[in-house]
């Protein structure tokens, strides 16, 4: 038998390293939540909510100063403040601040009096309906599930029907839509024609090949289908779908001055972590030896995960200067993004692109202009168009249609055309693609008739 000696080589990734990648590209919300589980672990990691010092007081003063400009901002810091206040004048345990349809159906069910199947059936439809506010069961359905005959189920299902707000419990958006047209004094047989036989046509804007089978002029129809698109398709759009909301913390703020901009890291979302002293002064007495080698680990353990979120921080802050250096323009001015990738930014920072990819991953900005995703200031150059981001020509494209004749809109090769003019040369499959990123109808969709 022969022996034969190679060399291989192996990309093994420790479980250190693992470690380090899964922080970087932790959310701070995620990291509240990492540093905590690993305190309930790890006997000798403590916690505390971070804290300014002293010498940060300026720099606050400066983010006061940022909330100030901006009301999406502000609410983000003025948020913890009023909901406590509100929970502690109500009793709200559950954050939730407004009523749900479910709510809203029973206060106007108490009251009346109904028969006891008649109310069986009401409760049935209220734990039926769907996220739209629709029951899209049938009356047999309802009669079998709650033991009525099948005249009591039509009666309960016509009560819920009969309840505000107009087209809930109904089957369909069909029927939603007609209940809503019953109590239209502005609105008669065209509209109820229209969503009953044509609503396929009025979703593609074909107000011209309804005018012809329901034999009306087209103003006649172009002024039904507006009165059509005022109602409300989705009956429980408003209520309280008893999710809470997810609330955005900024990694990252970006503070605007004259002629220059800060970056500020916002270290306070995150408890900070640190070493139990108890346990490292017991770790240099004469204790038994296990109990020292215990120690010695988890204070190792506990020392790396602290190196990992501080190297998350300094990894963090170089992203965010490499961005503010790339779409200066944007901060200081509100100009249009530039092309910048992540290869680009890895290149500055000197690092691989998977590591840049890991830093953007979950994590916010804020400046005066708002809160963005960091992967938003990452936008691509266009084919043959090195200086042109997708984000500037979309903006354009949005322009374009704003300012279009309505009676005659662009189509999306005249659109094309029309950029080309403008030193934009776009393949028209590449406007239509933008359009509908933008949620934008084509040329047919948008046609308005006079």
């Amino acid at each position: 038998m022969a022996v034969r000696l190679e060399q291989n080589q192996k990309a093994i990734v420790s479980q250190k390293m693992l470690q380090a990648v899964n922080i970087l590209q932790m959310s701070s919300l995620e990291l509240t939540d990492f540093i905590k589980e690993a305190a309930l672990e790890n006997p000798v990691i403590d916690f505390v909510d971070a804290e300014p010092a002293d010498e940060e007081q300026e720099r606050l003063k400066k983010l006061e100063w940022l909330a100030s400009l901006d009301e999406q901002n502000r609410s983000y810091y003025q948020y913890d403040q009023e909901e406590a206040d509100e929970n502690l004048g109500t009793g709200n345990l559950s954050g939730r601040t407004t009523e749900s349809l479910e709510d809203f159906l029973h206060l106007q069910l108490l009251g009346k009096v109904y028969p006891e199947a008649e109310r069986r059936v009401c409760e049935f439809v209220l734990e039926c309906l769907d996220s739209n506010g629709f029951f899209t069961g049938t009356a047999a359905e309802a009669a079998a599930a709650c033991h009525t005959t099948l005249e009591e189920a039509q009666n309960g299902l016509a009560v819920m029907r009969s309840l505000e707000p107009a087209g809930v419990c109904a089957g369909s958006v069909q029927e939603c839509l007609l209940k809503q047209l019953e109590g239209r004094a502005d609105c008669g047989e065209l509209e109820r024609l229209i969503v009953s036989e044509y609503m396929e046509l009025l979703s593609r804007n074909q107000l011209h090949v309804i005018a012809k089978h329901t034999r009306r002029t087209p103003q006649e129809v172009a002024e039904a289908a507006a009165r059509i698109k005022s109602l409300n398709p989705r009956p429980a759009q408003g209520f309280d779908n008893g999710e809470l909301l997810k609330y955005i913390v900024p990694d990252v703020t970006v503070v605007k001055f004259k002629g220059r901009l800060e970056i500020l890291l916002n270290n306070y979302a995150c408890p900070v972590l640190h070493v139990n002293k108890e346990y490292l002064r017991m770790m240099k007495s004469d204790c038994d030896s296990e109990v020292k080698e215990y120690l010695s680990t988890k204070v190792r353990q506990a020392e790396e995960i602290r190196s990992h979120i501080s190297r998350r921080s300094s990894t963090l802050l170089s992203l965010a200067e490499c961005i503010v250096d790339a779409q200066r323009e944007f901060f200081m001015t509100g100009g249009c993004l530039r092309p910048f990738r992540l290869v680009d930014a890895a290149e500055r920072m000197k690092c691989h692109e998977s590591t840049v990819s890991r830093a953007v991953r979950d994590k916010y900005l804020q400046c005066c202009r708002g809160v963005y995703p960091l992967g938003y200031f990452f936008q691509k150059a266009t084919v043959g168009q090195e200086e042109t981001a997708v984000v500037q020509i979309k903006q354009q494209i949005r322009t374009i249609i704003d300012g279009e004749n309505k009676e005659k809109p662009y189509s999306d090769e005249k659109i094309a055309a029309l950029l080309k003019e403008q030193g934009m040369e776009i393949p028209r499959r590449t406007i239509a693609k933008y359009r509908e990123d933008m949620n934008i109808a084509n040329c047919r969709g948008r046609k308005v008739f006079a």
